[in-house]
């Protein structure tokens, strides 16, 4: 009795052992299906990426297209403001002359329009770095990349700074000195 349970443990083991090893196999061999989903999971991958470089390019084109709007508006606005001027001169002669708004405070009016362009160049920017943060966001080696970079930035800015303060000894310029070595 003892020697049957002991033969059937060892053929139990040896049917684990062969299970263990067909699911090794099976871990380090994939299937058809495992490869197949890989390569669609890549593809799908490089199908957002391209889908969110176009949406970047979009929303920047589109932050163009508004600054150019902004800016046909202005033209227009002084455009009308130019005719009314003209009405008003016209105007003059009926005696119902009046003073526009924008000959007694251009300066106002060209602080207005500063404020304007200003505001729309900040959020240009604004969605320019914001594109910029969710692309390093996603995108692990342009984020070694950049941080590469601004290292190496940091590095030549500093040889710059070293490298150029040193006193000169004389008071003379660059130009005098190099002028004096030929007279």
């Amino acid at each position: 009795m003892a020697r049957f349970l002991l033969v059937s443990i060892l053929v139990r083991a040896r049917q684990l052992e062969a299970s263990i090893e067909l699911t090794g196999k099976a871990v380090e061999d994939p299937t058809e299906v495992e490869v197949e989903l890989k390569r669609r999971l890549g593809q799908l991958t490089d199908h957002l990426i391209q889908k969110q470089a176009q949406v970047e390019a979009l929303s920047s084109e589109k932050s163009t297209l508004s600054f150019r709007i902004e800016a046909v508006s202005r033209m227009l606005e002084e455009g009308k403001s130019t005719n009314m001027n003209n009405a008003t001169s016209s105007d003059l002669e009926l005696g119902t002359w009046g003073l526009s708004s924008s000959k007694l405070n251009p300066v106002q009016d060209k602080i207005r329009s500063g404020k304007l362009q200003l505001g729309s160049m900040i959020k240009q920017l604004d969605a320019i770095f914001l594109a910029g943060a969710i692309f390093l966001r996603r995108n692990a080696t342009a984020k070694v990349w950049s941080l590469v970079y601004l290292i190496c930035l940091h590095f030549w800015v500093i040889y710059i700074l070293m490298s150029h303060s040193r006193p000169s000894d004389e008071k003379r310029s660059g130009a005098v000195m190099s002028l004096g070595k030929y007279q």
